[in-house]
């Protein structure tokens, strides 16, 4: 089996920084971790916050951490160094190759939209953000790794993305992506990226972040790696 990511973000119109910050991690024995955050509020600061939380994650990860040991970890991190004052919201998305398990791990109310061949899936439980409270419980969950497996997370400014017009965003628009076939998974984040920015009239009031990451029936063969990064300045 194979498995590919895509992503696609940008940052808030005529702010220079985006305030939400993803990071891929290879695990240590095997598999690959995609790890999402929104940092509270925009800007230079909200990068800051995002990028020293995303790093702390994916270091943890590196380290052979669980996922469950990282979302509270990162949670302890945060606490302690703004005391409680700032907010964050994670969500990892992981293809567990020792485990040999997909696993969703969110400390957000954002959704993540699962197409598994048993049927598909929106976990969308309100949860708490790290950093706010001492005692914070993710929410975890598990699936068997199968082929034909895509899994997407969002942040909060593509699933808000025109709420207050008819061109509203809507979860619709995701299932509409994943019954298209033989789509790539950078294809379908830019697809979905680009429709919560036709619903803010291409000027975004938030950043936004779509990850996307897929699991194919493959041939394994040389067991060549690839990635590619677009980064426009």
């Amino acid at each position: 089996m194979q498995i590919d990511i895509g992503v696609a973000k940008v940052g808030k119109y005529a702010v220079g920084e985006s305030g939400d910050s993803v990071e891929v991690v290879e695990r240590p024995r095997g598999g690959l971790s995609v790890v999402i955050v929104d940092g509270q509020g925009h800007g230079r600061a909200a990068k800051r916050l995002s990028h020293q939380v995303v790093s702390k994650a994916a270091g943890l990860i590196g380290d052979g951490a669980r996922d469950g040991v990282v979302m509270r970890s990162v949670n302890d991190f945060l606490y302690a160094l703004r005391d409680g004052k700032v907010s964050c919201t994670v969500t990892i998305l992981t293809v567990d190759l020792d485990a040999q398990s997909l696993v969703v791990s969110r400390n957000s109310n954002c959704p993540v939209v699962i197409r598994h061949p048993d049927g598909s899936h929106c976990l969308d439980a309100e949860q708490t953000p790290i950093g706010v409270h001492r005692q914070n419980r993710p929410s975890i969950a598990h699936w068997p790794l199968f082929p034909d497996t895509t899994v997407l997370g969002f942040t909060d400014g593509v699933i808000h993305a025109g709420r207050h017009t008819a061109r509203a965003f809507s979860l619709d628009q995701v299932y509409g992506v994943l019954e298209q076939p033989s789509q790539s998974p950078q294809h379908m984040a830019d697809t979905i990226l680009n429709h919560a920015l036709a619903a803010e009239q291409h000027k975004p009031k938030d950043d936004m972040v779509v990850a996307v990451m897929a699991i194919s029936d493959i041939d394994k063969g040389l067991g060549v790696r690839r990635m590619q990064v677009s980064y426009p300045f």
